[in-house]
């Protein structure tokens, strides 16, 4: 299936950094395809916005590749300067936390792929949060195991 630049209503979101909130976009391209098996988006950050919480997951593998612009991206051993043609690879079980920020003048856009596995533990190692996925149902807990949030997909 063709999806022609423009065709996929982009998700818009705010996120907060560092005390100051920004927008990122998110255009589901798998979903516009009709893939089910992995999901693959393109994001967009504004100056300073994050792709989301510090995260890694059990049971699904990720992949990001920089389109344009620059972004930081922050891993459990530290910072690393993404450019166009920079890519990353985290692997399903390793507990390599991770996400990007953009502390640039100006946006920035990357392709993100992952599994989309039926049951995954995605763990939030700075909020000290888990997000348990079984099928539809979720729930996210804190590190002693109380229930913060829960619903269906």
């Amino acid at each position: 299936m063709i999806i022609r630049a423009g065709t996929i209503n982009p998700e818009i979101a705010t996120s907060e950094h560092d005390g100051r909130k920004a927008v990122y976009s998110t255009e589901k391209l798998s979903d516009g395809g009709g893939i089910s098996q992995y999901g693959a988006r393109v994001q967009a950050l504004e100056q300073g916005a994050r792709s989301s919480k510090r995260h890694w997951h059990e049971k699904e593998d990720e992949c990001l590749f920089m389109l344009s612009g620059e972004a930081i991206l922050v891993e459990n051993d530290g910072e690393h300067i993404f450019h166009p043609g920079d890519a990353a690879c985290w692997p399903a079980g390793i507990p390599n936390a991770h996400h990007l920020i953009n502390r640039s003048s100006q946006a920035c856009s990357y392709l993100v792929a992952g599994t989309r596995s039926s049951c995954d533990v995605c763990h939030y190692p700075d909020s000290g949060r888990t997000l348990y996925t079984q099928g539809e149902d979720w729930r996210v807990e804190n590190n002693g195991g109380t229930v913060l949030r829960s619903g269906k997909s």
